[in-house]
């Protein structure tokens, strides 16, 4: 099950929402299992036997977390932190990177005489492990730095790491935030359920109307074989993937929003319309913000961040990008993507502190800002090749179309080239980055929306829902982030 099956909304939602706002009213803790037991429900069906490991990390922090907030001993905190992140490191090296690690030693070791080939176990990588594996590990790292207690009850725990709305893909949740909403559980409210209906619906729309689509363009040009020295069909493949990912994932984002709205849980954004951002710095304050600001206050300012010396910031910087990018999933590619993007903040810094751009700024500062976020956007939507091709020749020859290498121009190729919703597609692209750039300066689309006339809403909701029926390809498309 995940949140594009319709199963979810004819039966599980409503059901969960029934039995917590009536048949358990005004019963916290009650509540609060049932949401632990429907979760887990919700996890069995969308991975199967995995929910095991998540019962496992919950395990290991709960326990965990409880000694640590115990002891006043410093090494028997640190051993019982240690013990708790090595565990659920070991599970997440385990089922997301050893296969990876023994086909890159086989790489190796090819170049090496009589040399043994491993053979990989074909682990399949359950679903959402990246995300709660860090959201519980912020519980039991925030404990031993004092910035928070451990919770009372196991089960107030065990709802946090697994509350469904965001489980498998986020947003990665504070476990201060998350108590807060549970300590003070909110009654049902008409006005609290539009907003988390509308959010439902806007994610849908953005999931399988706009991200599905603009996929069969994106899948149709990084093939083998495809002209990829024309640089109009590669910009228009990295433009592609550009909307599709962010579609689908700020849609998924939008949808676990609103579905925790509809319980009366408020999960923090995790998207600020990251293609107006006008450097490098800006994007990642708008893109995957939870994700973001994770390993900044667990990875970059421990390891020096910006207090102790332009060195150490490069190398802290370059280091988070890097373990930022190999999070994202077990392949060379997503750490070459973190490496491009490191590089782009080390860029950024140093150009914003060059005394001729900060008074070109300050002299012309519409058309440096302008300036800055074409450049920005420009070598966003360069990295997103690296993101999506796995192939080394295709990359390669994507990229030198991309900067102008070996390339030529042909729109009469391109339109050849795509399949047969060219039109449609077309007009879902300039509709994307129309409503994308006005949704900067109304607060965000979805929340006008659920504040407007009643009539409007409903309106409005209904096209959407019915373009999602009549829209959708016929094959269902997984959410991208589902493999991370």
């Amino acid at each position: 099950m995940d949140f594009t099956t319709p199963g979810y909304y004819y039966w599980f939602l409503p059901l969960v929402m029934a039995l917590y706002f009536y048949l358990l009213k005004g019963r916290r803790d009650q509540r609060v299992i049932l949401l632990v037991a429907m979760s887990y429900l919700f996890f069995w069906m969308a991975s199967g036997w995995y929910f095991v490991l998540l019962a496992i990390s919950t395990c290991t922090d709960w326990i965990a977390g409880r000694r640590i907030s115990d002891s006043d001993d410093d090494t028997i905190r640190k051993r019982w932190l240690i013990g708790s992140i090595s565990i659920n490191l070991g599970l997440l090296a385990t089922f997301k990177y050893l296969d990876f690690i023994i086909e890159s030693l086989n790489l190796f070791t090819l170049r090496l005489p009589s040399s043994p080939e491993f053979d990989t176990f074909g682990l399949l990588l359950p679903v959402g492990i990246s995300f709660y594996t860090f959201q519980t590990m912020s519980y039991t790292i925030d404990i031993f730095r004092g910035k928070s207690k451990p919770y009372e009850r196991f089960h107030d725990f065990a709802c946090y790491a697994s509350f469904f709305p965001q489980l498998v893909a986020g947003p990665i949740v504070r476990s201060h935030e998350f108590l807060d909403q549970i300590e003070n559980p909110k009654e049902f409210s008409f006005s609290r359920a539009r907003l988390g209906l509308t959010l439902i619906v806007y994610g849908l729309f953005k999931k399988m109307v706009i991200a599905d689509n603009v996929a069969l363009h994106v899948n149709s040009i990084f093939i083998e074989g495809a002209a990829l020295d024309n640089s109009a069909l590669v910009y228009w493949g990295a433009l592609c993937f550009g909307i599709q990912i962010y579609c689908d994932f700020s849609g998924y984002t939008d949808i676990a929003l609103g579905s925790a709205h509809l319980l009366g849980v408020e999960l923090p954004e995790n998207f600020r319309t990251p293609y107006a951002a006008t450097s490098p710095r800006d994007f990642w304050r708008r893109w995957h913000i939870s994700l973001s600001t994770w390993l900044r206050d667990y990875l970059y300012i421990p390891l020096g961040g910006n207090r102790n010396g332009t060195s150490t910031m490069a190398i802290a910087l370059m280091l988070t990008m890097l373990l930022g990018g190999l999070w994202h999933g077990a392949s060379w590619n997503f750490v070459i993507w973190g490496f491009l993007h490191g590089l782009l903040l080390l860029i950024n810094r140093a150009l914003s502190s060059n005394s001729i751009i900060v008074s070109s700024f300050s002299r012309f500062p519409r058309s440096m800002t302008l300036a800055s976020w074409i450049s920005t956007q420009y070598f966003v939507f360069l990295t997103w090749l690296v993101f999506r091709i796995e192939d080394t020749q295709m990359l390669t020859r994507s990229m030198k179309s991309f900067v102008g290498i070996d390339s030529y121009w042909d729109f009469g190729e391109l339109a050849s080239s795509l399949p047969y919703i060219k039109i449609t597609t077309g007009v879902m692209v300039a509709g994307f980055l129309i409503f994308h750039a006005l949704s900067g300066y109304v607060g965000g689309g979805k929340y006008w929306l659920a504040r407007s006339h009643p009539i409007i809403w409903g309106v409005i909701c209904g096209v959407a829902i019915s373009l999602c029926i009549i829209l959708s390809p016929s094959e269902a498309v997984d959410f991208i982030y589902f493999r991370f």
